[in-house]
């Protein structure tokens, strides 16, 4: 049984002065809240298992693997967390939406109740989980003068907004802050999709064929599936520059030009270009092609900032088999082309922010600290990557990847309990 409720300021905690307009309503024990994300209209949050527990315990937060703010029932929470307190944030990002069956239904009977479904790209996701994310602090932070954990599960796309919320929300000394994230299978670079990027550029070696191709690229359906549907998700190629987007260029620049569309280079083929020989030196500079920017590293967190680089579980699956013929192929190809991947990703991403932790905090930390040679290993101590198994094609962490999502999730909420 479905019943509206007005939230009450009791219940919901301080507003900060802001005049929201905010209902709630209860479906099987999941309180769904509604508030408004300036005139971009409503999001919604699903409290689970929030009344349980003390108001200083530790909190999930989930962003699911794709938006479900369109489904018209509150999603159901990955096996590992279903006994935790989490706060799920359903972001519109249209674009991409592989709603199950039921999931359909529930999302074609609201368009026939004339509910508007708008079309939502890049970046309103994100705006959506940094407005419900503000809500959270403000209205389920601690009673009294404790402390709140959070922590963040995402994948696929939330993964990519999990890790971003992570990187820039991060403050240790905040009573009520974000604790450590974990991604399963998150795409955080996603300019390395753009033909200009080095990891889609083939060894010089012979001439490819249709073979090589197969053989050199990624061969996990859901990567695929998010790559083709990069345009919808942002709209136009800048918006795959933004480091929300792609946390991986919150360190460092992109090292690419903004190409026209999502599947072309920004840069002319050389058999295009006019023969520039006859001009004057210097209008020659004028006109030559455009190169592409070096890339460079970037100091981040700012060192003036409160932020720290997160304590994370990076996870991702491992592409189905090749059948023998082909996987004997592959082996005998260079064994440092690896192409892009949902590995490749994580790999990039946490070598970028161990490189933080060595190069930004602990420099910083061994100019005062004493002690500072057990802190040998914190970079790798704080983020992690890990490969759950074979992708099975659908978008479910499978049992080795539950099991350690749940392992990390109980040593560090497991602590933080309240008795």
């Amino acid at each position: 049984m479905r019943r509206w409720i007005p939230a009450r300021s009791s219940v919901f905690g301080r507003h900060h002065g802001r005049n929201l307009r905010l209902f709630s309503t209860v479906v099987n024990d999941v309180e769904r809240v509604s508030i408004r994300n300036g005139s971009s209209g409503i999001i919604t949050i699903d409290l689970h298992n929030i009344a349980k527990v003390s108001s200083a315990d530790p909190l999930l937060i989930y962003l699911p693997p794709y938006s479900t703010a369109f489904t018209g029932r509150p999603v159901q929470l990955p096996r590992f967390i279903q006994r935790q307190p989490t706060a799920v944030i359903n972001y519109r990002w249209a674009g991409f939406a592989p709603l199950k069956a039921e999931d359909f239904r529930a999302s074609e009977s609201n368009e026939q109740s004339g509910v508007e479904h708008p079309h939502l790209s890049w970046p309103a996701p994100i705006h959506d989980a940094a407005r419900a994310y503000d809500w959270i602090v403000e209205n389920l932070g601690p009673s009294s003068y404790t402390r709140r954990d959070m922590y963040i599960y995402g994948s696929y796309l939330g993964a990519s907004l999990a890790t971003s919320l992570a990187l820039t929300e991060t403050h240790p000394h905040e009573r009520m802050g974000i604790r450590g994230c974990v991604a399963y299978n998150g795409i955080y670079n996603w300019t390395m999709f753009l033909p200009d990027h080095p990891i889609n550029k083939m060894p010089k070696l012979r001439s490819m064929n249709i073979l090589e191709e197969i053989l050199s690229g990624p061969d996990e359906p859901n990567f695929l599936e998010l790559k083709q549907h990069s345009g919808a998700l942002f709209g136009r190629p800048d918006n795959l520059f933004d480091p929300f987007a792609s946390p991986c260029l919150f360190f460092h620049t992109p090292g690419l030009l903004v190409p026209p569309s999502f599947d072309a280079s920004a840069i002319a083929p050389e058999t295009l270009l006019p023969d520039l020989s006859a001009l004057a030196d210097d209008i020659q500079d004028v006109l030559a092609p455009l190169k592409p920017p070096r890339k460079s590293a970037l100091v981040f967190p700012p060192r003036k900032s409160t932020l720290k680089i997160p304590e994370i579980l990076l996870l991702h699956s491992t592409p189905p088999p090749l059948p023998p013929s082909l996987q004997r192929r592959r082996q005998r190809r260079k064994k440092d082309y690896l192409g892009n991947s949902f590995r490749a990703q994580a790999d990039e991403l946490a070598g970028l922010m161990q490189r933080s932790i060595n190069k930004v905090e602990l420099k910083e930390r061994s100019k005062w600290d004493e002690d500072f040679e057990g802190w040998n290993d914190e970079a790798t101590r704080r983020v992690q990557v890990h490969d759950t198994g074979l992708n099975t094609g659908d978008l479910e962490l499978r049992s080795k990847g539950e099991e350690l999502a749940a392992t990390w999730l109980d040593d560090h909420i497991g602590g933080g309990r309240s008795q």
